[in-house]
């Protein structure tokens, strides 16, 4: 039986990147995930230009917010207490492995 991976792996090499995601890096990419979770992409998107106008999505100006500012920038997506959160563990993981990408991916492979 074919596992998630390997189906995965096949749709990318039959099709090829999607760019559906409208990002234009992978740390928005990651934040957009986070915040459009019960909520309208509308919402979402206010937060995400947000948090841009005031970092430009540099995770390390992001980890460096107070959580108070933090929360206040994505306020629009809803239940921004817990997305706060969620994006500061994320990007204190992410900033544990430099933020190499290559690196995570073979090491939890």
């Amino acid at each position: 039986m074919l596992g998630t991976d390997e189906l995965y792996k096949l749709l990318y090499r039959h099709m090829g990147p999607q760019n559906w995601w409208p990002a234009d890096n992978d740390i928005e990419m990651m934040l957009g995930a986070i915040l459009v979770q019960n909520t309208r992409w509308r919402n979402a998107e206010i937060a995400l230009n947000q948090i841009k106008e005031h970092t430009h999505f540099n995770p390390n100006h992001i980890l460096e917010l107070p959580i108070e500012t933090l929360q206040s920038l994505i306020h629009s997506s809803g239940f921004y207490k817990s997305k706060s959160l969620t994006i500061k563990t994320l990007l204190t993981w992410l900033a544990r492995h430099h933020f190499n990408y290559q690196e995570i991916n073979e090491r939890y492979k």
